[in-house]
């Protein structure tokens, strides 16, 4: 109940202002900062191999903590306002590092297997023979496999589905694209589907010109576009634009 209290206390202006005064000294207040966001880095961490039986021991952990620490003192207030998901960034992409340095594995061989999911195994199968580029890191490409697999399931949706989702004609998937924004746009709106995990069809309509049947003809693809524009997802995004 301490971390949910202390987060609530720490969004908006105010987490900006504490930050403000970590970097202006304030050490006491940086040490607690960092304890009651354990449970936060925990959770980012644990995305990457959920088998650690022991995660505070762990060399993940220990990398997360140093991140987070990072997070802090790179956090600017100027250019986002979400200080929990630039740190999530920013822990994501230390250990992606991480793998990348120590792995004794070469990164076109790296273990599907490690993260444990058969259907980001096929996805990637896809990806890998398309034409969108797969010159990238594995292991962050995977990761955002498997993070974009858990987001599209409390939606009752399917990565491996993904093909289904997206519209055949190209006007289609602008119209959705169009959509998608509006929603990301609209606080009210995305707010409600992340949360209720459904499209508050009245107030989009005010928004939009186009008929709730075909929104939700389209839902699965409307909400894969939310989850992706409002994420760190480069490869996704990437995807994208070969759709586009």
């Amino acid at each position: 109940m301490l971390f949910v209290s202390t987060i609530i206390n720490y969004t908006g202006i105010a987490a900006s202002q504490i930050i403000e005064n970590i970097k202006n000294g304030d050490k006491q207040l940086k040490e607690k900062f960092i304890e009651d966001y354990i449970p936060f880095i925990l959770k980012v961490v644990s995305g990457f191999n959920s088998k650690i039986v022991d995660l505070k021991s762990s060399d993940e952990y220990s990398i997360g903590l140093m991140a987070f620490d990072e997070a802090i003192t790179k956090f600017d207030n100027n250019k986002s306002k979400a200080f929990t998901k630039f740190a999530e960034m920013v822990i994501k992409r230390r250990i992606i590092d991480y793998f990348r340095n120590t792995s004794s594995i070469s990164k076109n061989e790296i273990p599907l297997s490690y993260f444990d999911n058969s259907s980001e195994s096929k996805l990637e199968e896809m990806f890998s023979t398309s034409d969108v580029g797969y010159d990238t890191d594995r292991y962050e490409f995977i990761y955002e496999l498997k993070d974009f697999s858990k987001q599209l399931e409390s939606f009752g949706l399917s990565i491996v589905d993904l093909p289904k989702y997206v519209p055949k004609h190209k006007d289609s998937k602008q119209m959705c694209m169009s959509i998608a924004k509006k929603i990301i746009e609209n606080k009210n709106i995305y707010q409600k589907l992340k949360t209720k995990k459904y499209i508050n069809m009245k107030e989009l309509t005010k928004l939009i010109d186009v008929h709730p049947k075909t929104v939700e003809r389209n839902r699965a693809f409307i909400i894969c576009l939310c989850v992706i524009l409002d994420s760190d997802y480069d490869n996704f995004k990437a995807y994208l634009n070969k759709l586009f």
